[in-house]
């Protein structure tokens, strides 16, 4: 699943996948909060799992594409029943 969402993440950002690693901050990759919400979307659209408003109240502790993978694909699997939602704060 990482791997789905970091594709749609590079295509989001029209690059390569290879071209985007874990610990690349948000602002590196030019990531605004408008991109964050437009590729949130697109994944929630991708999975059928409402991950943007849980991203959005702790979007102050993603700082690295690391983080936005890690927490998006808890949430996609908390979703599908597969446990707890992360408390991230």
């Amino acid at each position: 699943m990482k791997n789905e969402i970091l594709s749609l993440i590079a295509d989001f950002l029209e690059v390569k996948p290879e071209e985007l690693q874990d610990y690349k901050t948000l602002e590196d990759l030019d990531i605004d909060s408008l991109d964050f919400v437009e590729i949130m979307f697109e994944i929630e659209e991708k999975y059928d799992a409402p991950v943007l408003s849980h991203m959005q109240r702790c979007r102050d502790q993603l700082h690295t594409l690391g983080d936005v993978l890690s927490m998006t694909e808890e949430l996609i699997l908390q979703h599908r029943g597969a446990g707890p939602a992360p408390s991230h704060g």
